[in-house]
């Protein structure tokens, strides 16, 4: 990699925390991420779920320790991240993924894992935790079987919050639901929180 484009400044630039939220018919879930490469779910960061209906509050709360205690194990400095340590932390971090899931399964009377994880809506999200004092909210499309981030461009702007982490619990947590409210889905399926119930009292920084 082109050791210019590696400046100080871009490198605390590039290392970032990450969180995932979905909302079911049933349940919510947050899940914080540890990022090697790719994004896998946090071995040791905070995961919690609840029922739907949960408070902004508490919300806020849970989304707040998830990104926290997310990770950044990635080298822009360096080629490639060691294949052991990355094989290593996979299968943890799998095991540790599929235990949480069997707990949501159980929990809302899902059939299986595979059940619990359709029809949900998903909110990805970034924090430049050495340069930025606000997390970004990113709403997704939801796919067969997947989600996909809009493109980052200005026709899908408001797909994307810039929220202060100086906010309250409660204000985080409501933040929160109106990007969940402005993920699509395909043709009929529903999206779980409708879009012109949660308009941002405070208003926005622009993504």
């Amino acid at each position: 990699m082109n050791q210019t484009y590696l400046t100080p400044e871009r490198i605390r630039w590039l290392h970032y925390k990450s969180v995932r939220v979905r909302l079911s018919p049933k349940y919510i879930s947050i899940e914080s991420m540890e990022i090697w490469g790719g994004q896998y779910f946090s071995r040791t960061g905070w995961c919690a779920h609840a029922p739907g209906d949960a408070t902004d509050a508490w919300i806020g709360e849970n989304f707040r320790k998830a990104l926290v205690s997310s990770e950044y194990f990635n080298k822009p400095e360096v080629p490639r991240l060691d294949r052991e340590a990355v094989a290593a932390m996979k299968e943890v971090s799998n095991r540790r993924r599929l235990t949480f899931w069997d707990d949501i399964a159980r929990s809302y009377s899902y059939k299986d894992i595979d059940q619990a994880g359709r029809r949900c809506d998903l909110v990805f999200s970034s924090w430049h935790y050495l340069v930025d004092d606000f997390v970004t909210l990113k709403a997704s499309k939801r796919l067969a079987g997947s989600h996909c981030a809009w493109p980052e461009d200005r026709k899908y702007a408001d797909k994307r919050i810039n929220v202060l982490l100086s906010i309250s619990d409660e204000e985080l947590g409501y933040a929160v639901r109106v990007a969940l409210s402005r993920c699509e889905a395909p043709g009929r399926q529903k999206i779980n929180t409708p879009p012109e119930l949660l308009p941002l009292p405070w208003g926005e920084q622009k993504a």
